[in-house]
């Protein structure tokens, strides 16, 4: 579906308006965990380390918004070599079991990785209040993109917004002209602590 310019700029000044944090964390992130498929930890520093930019998607298997994106995200597998990027989905969702999205991932054949956030604590560490929200991080820890993976429009089209592809290339070139970012939105990541934001919800936004 392509979103108009009048759209983007909406959602532009909603996320402006706090549907999501605006600041990037300065420096890297604190240590947490994550829980693997197979039930193991994985510690977050862990998914960077040797590394020049690791791309975090935050998943959901209820979401419409992550459903079509799911060809667009799997293709960055092929896009970049894995030695130096790696690309990894993440559950983060309260309102999903670890169990359910592994399900409906293999149902439909979802080609990335997907770790399971239990507590949230990544998502909020790194501000993503969305599915699914795109997190580019660097090889020292550090956040160098968050935001939409573009605007909506079909690759090779001449208007689509590459946002997620120009944030990669720059880290991996040591670049900074790129925007680090872009309007966010989505489906609400719901945590039990938190309450879901309205205007996180994608069935308003698309």
């Amino acid at each position: 579906m392509v979103i108009s310019s009048l759209r983007l700029s909406l959602f532009a000044a909603l996320a402006a308006a706090g549907c999501a944090s605006q600041v990037l964390p300065r420096g890297p992130l604190a240590p947490m965990t994550l829980t693997s498929a197979d039930g193991s930890t994985v510690a977050l520093d862990e998914l960077w380390r040797g590394h020049s930019a690791t791309v975090l998607v935050f998943w959901s298997g209820e979401c419409p918004c992550v459903r079509r994106y799911q060809e667009r995200v799997d293709s960055l597998l092929d896009r970049y070599p894995a030695d130096r990027v790696r690309v990894l989905g993440v559950s983060s969702n309260a309102g999903e079991s670890f169990a359910d999205v592994l399900r409906a991932a293999k149902e439909r054949g979802v080609r990335i990785p997907i770790l399971r956030d239990e507590n949230g604590r990544v998502a909020e560490s790194v501000g993503a209040h969305t599915t699914p929200t795109a997190v580019v991080i660097d090889a020292s820890g550090r956040i160098r993109f968050r935001g939409w993976i573009d605007n909506e429009r079909l690759p090779g089209e001449p208007d689509r917004q590459p946002w997620l592809e120009r944030a990669v290339a720059g880290v991996l070139e040591q670049r900074d002209d790129f925007a680090s970012q872009v309007p966010i939105y989505g489906c609400a990541i719901t945590r039990s602590l938190f309450s879901s934001s309205p205007c996180s919800s994608c069935s308003e936004h698309h």
